[in-house]
């Protein structure tokens, strides 16, 4: 049985540690998304599902990318669900790069409004949840995105891994 899978998480900022600096913290964080991806894989999982936002999203996409290269025992992809065009727009010059390289290296992008509107982060979230059997997160408490779009998960039955724990 194949699989699919969303990630929903924190802008760089809400992290408890520097998204852009080496350290232990950072490196236990990639390592967990990593071994969780792996992991995914293992069950079953075959598609993965980004919003492209800055700092989770975008390092979970280069994650299943990276996993991608070394299991080539399986077929993986990539959608980026991007909420609206200019979505980038107001990212900084690492994360726009990072954002293009992973929007060029994905299996399909889905373009959901043409225009940012109040909401389409929202109905970028559901969409995904929709699409998918598992929700892959960081999410240590704080309320926002991420825990509107773990509840909506919840409501839904999907299984949720929260790498944060």
């Amino acid at each position: 049985m194949e699989y699919s899978c969303c990630f929903t998480g924190y802008r760089p900022a809400k992290f408890p540690f520097n998204l852009e600096k080496s350290g232990k913290e950072l490196t236990t964080f990639d390592n967990a998304l990593f071994d969780a991806v792996v992991e995914l894989v293992n069950e079953g999982v075959t598609v993965f599902y980004t919003g492209m936002a800055m700092g989770f999203d975008i390092i979970a996409a280069e994650t299943v990318l990276t996993v991608g290269k070394i299991r080539n025992d399986v077929n993986i992809s990539l959608v980026a669900a991007v909420p609206f065009i200019e979505q980038p727009s107001g990212f900084s010059p690492c994360w726009k790069e990072r954002y293009n390289r992973v929007l060029e290296q994905a299996d399909k992008v889905i373009l959901l409004s043409d225009k940012y509107y109040k909401g389409c982060f929202t109905k970028r979230n559901k969409f995904m949840v929709d699409s998918c059997d598992f929700v892959l997160t960081y999410h240590t408490g704080l309320r926002g995105g991420t825990y509107n779009t773990i509840k909506y998960a919840e409501g839904l039955g999907r299984k949720i891994i929260n790498i944060a724990r």
